[in-house]
């Protein structure tokens, strides 16, 4: 039997329900062969039971312990038999012929290591998902506070959390709720940096992408929904924390020493900014 075209993969950590809602419109809409992996990390919820009652066809790899998002999507990368491997977050409600189209699109664009969908919220609004490398001017700019007073008519070609993605067009990088990657690509450029635990690593994987000479797009008529917070709202205080340490981690592999300390001042600004006003919020409160 020839090996499938792609390897859809999946990280798990108890959103059971999450991930049979994904798995099912998997199931529905992707036309390509496949083959799909569940990476389970730890969960408590019954995943992995339910998964092997109710979506046989699956592959499982199951963890006793929580690994983090690039060691358990490496441990299915190093499985991987098709052109392609596709990581797609657990809360995702793929559209009919979406993944197809990225298929097509990479078939078609065989200079693209990487490329990535059209995300949507629950109530099928936008959900920005192409954006730009980090730059100390950028992340003024893009700031939301400043961005109430300040808009170029540029800004939306040169910083990509103004635009309004509406057509198909190469980008720094894209959101890892669903990443198509070019398995050639990942043989060159390597697996996922497991220092990062959570949050950061897809952005590092393309700048090594990107600096190995393969591009990554942002493809618009291919829609996936993405609900959001699936694994970590329980956990919202610890996750928000860990997306702190990924961001000054991937500063510190990429960027010069003056733009860690510029990151690293912002940071704790914001931090402080954020600190404050929430206690003045609750002061108001209790005052009311």
């Amino acid at each position: 039997m020839s090996a499938p075209v792609l390897d859809i993969l999946i990280v798990n950590w108890n959103t059971r329900d999450l991930l049979a809602q994904t798995l099912s419109c998997v199931e529905a809409t992707v036309c390509t062969p496949h083959t799909c992996w569940v990476v389970d990390n730890g969960s408590t919820d019954g995943s992995v039971e339910h998964l092997r009652e109710q979506f046989p066809w699956v592959q499982i790899i199951a963890n006793s312990d929580n690994l983090g998002f690039a060691a358990a999507n490496n441990q299915a990368i190093i499985q991987v038999r098709g052109r392609y491997a596709l990581l797609l977050n657990s809360d995702t409600e793929v559209q009919p012929g979406a993944i197809d189209r990225l298929i097509r699109y990479m078939d078609s664009n065989p200079e693209v290591g990487a490329c990535g969908p059209k995300l949507l919220n629950a109530d099928r609004s936008l959900q920005p998902s192409a954006r730009n490398f980090y730059s100390t001017f950028g992340s003024l700019v893009e700031n939301k506070l400043v961005a109430r007073f300040w808009k170029q008519p540029k800004a939306e070609t040169r910083f990509l959390s103004y635009w309004d993605h509406g057509y198909t067009r190469a980008v720094d990088w894209v959101t890892g709720a669903c990443l198509l990657v070019r398995m050639d690509v990942i043989r060159r450029v390597g697996l996922l940096d497991t220092a990062f635990f959570m949050y950061g690593e897809e952005i590092d994987w393309q700048m090594r992408m990107h600096k190995a000479g393969y591009p990554v797009h942002f493809v618009h008529d291919a829609e996936v929904v993405h609900l959001g917070g699936g694994s970590s709202v329980s956990a919202f205080q610890k996750m928000r924390r860990q997306e702190y340490v990924s961001r000054q981690l991937l500063i510190d592999k990429h960027y010069p020493p003056l733009t860690q300390l510029a990151f690293r001042v912002k940071t704790a600004l914001g931090i402080g900014f954020w600190k404050t006003l929430s206690r003045l919020k609750g002061r108001k409160l209790e005052q009311t």
